[in-house]
C-alpha cells in the first residue's frame, strides 16, 4: 500500500513541477514583453519544437543527439552550429512563414531547395 501512495504523490509532483515550470515560463514571457514594449519592440511566443532538428537552409528534418552540436544536413548540404541553426528557425517562425517561403523558392520541387541553398551561400 505505501508504494501505491509513492506513485500517487510522485505523479502528483510531476504535475506540480510542470505546473510550476510553465507558470515560470509564462511569467518569463510577460516580463519579456513589457521590456520589449518598453524598448519599442515587441515579442513574439514561437513553438520551440523540432527548432534544432529542422534544416533553416531547405526546411528538411535531420534527427540528432542532444550531443551533436553542430547542424549538417545530408539535403542541402549546409554545416551550421545547432544553436545558430534554431536561432533562425524561430526567426523565421515568428515572421510567419517556413524557410523556402522566406526565401522565396517554391516548397515542392528540389531544384528549388537547391537554388534556395545557393541564394543563402551567396
Amino acid at each position: 500500500m505505501p508504494e501505491a501512495n509513492l506513485n500517487i504523490k510522485g505523479q502528483a509532483l510531476t504535475r506540480l513541477s510542470k505546473s510550476i515550470n510553465d507558470a515560470g515560463w509564462g511569467q518569463f514571457l510577460s516580463i519579456l514583453t513589457v521590456k520589449a514594449e518598453n524598448a519599442g519592440q515587441k515579442t513574439i511566443a514561437v513553438n520551440p519544437r523540432n527548432t534544432s532538428q529542422d534544416c533553416s537552409n531547405c526546411g528538411e528534418k535531420v534527427n540528432k543527439e542532444l550531443n551533436i552540436r553542430t547542424h549538417s544536413c545530408p539535403h542541402c548540404g549546409i554545416v551550421i552550429d545547432r544553436d545558430v541553426n534554431a536561432a533562425m528557425n524561430i526567426k523565421n517562425r515568428a515572421v510567419g512563414h517556413s524557410v523556402l517561403k522566406a526565401r522565396g523558392a517554391p516548397c515542392n520541387s528540389r531544384a528549388a531547395k537547391r537554388e534556395a541553398h545557393t541564394i543563402a551561400l551567396a
